[in-house]
C-alpha cells in the first residue's frame, strides 16, 4: 500500500508521497468513546484531527441555550485546520457521536509541514471554505420553519452534490435529522409526506427525486 493510500483524507489525497509520509510520521492515534467530549468551545486549537472511524458531532449553543448541530463529520473528514491560519481557539464544541478513532497531528508539526507545501496550504483553505459554506446552509435551515421544506431543500442540495436523481443520505437518518434541527421522528414523517405527495421515492437510504 502506498503512503497516500494510508490516509483517507480529503486535504491530503492530492499531495505527493513525501508530504503524506511527513504527515504520517507525526500523527498519533487517539480514541474517544461515544458521547465523550473531544473539546468544547473556547478551548485552544492544538492541531489537526483526521477521523479514521466513527463520527464527530459539531455543535454550538444558541443564545437561548439550545444546542444547534452544525455538522456530523464521518470517516475521512478533518477538523482543526484553522490551527495553521491564525485561529487560536475553537468556536464550537466537538463530541464523539459514536465510538471514534482519530489521527492527531500537533499544531507545531502541522505548521512546519504546511509552510513548505503550497498545495497542502491551498487544500486546507479549500476545506475551510467548505466549512463556511456549510454554516450558510445551517443558517438557511434555521430560517426555514417547515420541517418538510427543510428536508426537501436538503435533498435538493444532495442531488446537486451527487449529480444523480437517486441520492444517498449523507449519514444515518438520526444524524441527518440533527443537522437539520429536527427530531428523528419529525424527519421520518417529513420524508413520508414528501413520498405521499409524489415528490420522492424511498428505498432505505436511497431516495429518488421525482420532481
Amino acid at each position: 500500500m502506498s503512503e497516500a493510500n494510508k490516509l483517507n483524507c480529503p486535504i491530503c489525497s492530492s499531495q505527493e508521497e513525501k508530504v503524506i509520509s511527513d504527515l504520517l510520521s507525526f500523527m498519533k492515534k487517539k480514541k474517544f468513546v461515544k458521547n465523550s467530549l473531544i473539546f468544547e468551545a473556547g478551548e485552544e486549537i492544538n492541531g489537526l484531527y483526521l477521523i479514521t472511524s466513527g463520527s464527530v458531532k459539531i455543535s454550538k449553543l444558541s443564545p437561548s441555550g439550545k444546542e444547534i448541530v452544525l455538522q456530523i463529520l464521518g470517516e475521512g473528514k478533518t477538523f482543526g485546520e484553522g490551527s495553521v491560519l491564525g485561529q487560536d481557539r475553537h468556536s464550537d464544541t466537538f463530541v464523539a457521536n459514536e465510538n471514534t478513532e482519530v489521527m492527531f497531528l500537533p499544531k507545531k508539526e502541522f505548521q512546519n509541514i504546511i509552510q513548505s507545501n503550497l498545495s497542502l496550504y491551498q487544500a486546507v483553505v479549500g476545506s475551510l471554505i467548505k466549512w463556511m459554506n456549510n454554516l450558510d446552509v445551517v443558517i438557511e435551515n434555521i430560517n426555514t420553519p417547515s420541517a418538510k421544506d427543510r428536508v426537501w431543500l436538503h435533498l435538493g442540495r444532495l442531488q446537486e452534490q451527487q449529480k444523480t436523481p437517486v441520492i444517498k443520505l449523507d449519514g444515518k437518518k438520526h444524524d441527518v435529522a440533527l443537522m437539520l434541527g429536527l427530531r428523528p421522528e419529525t424527519f421520518s414523517r417529513a420524508l413520508a409526506e414528501l413520498e405521499s405527495e409524489g415528490k420522492i421515492k424511498m428505498n432505505h437510504k436511497q431516495i429518488q427525486l421525482l420532481l
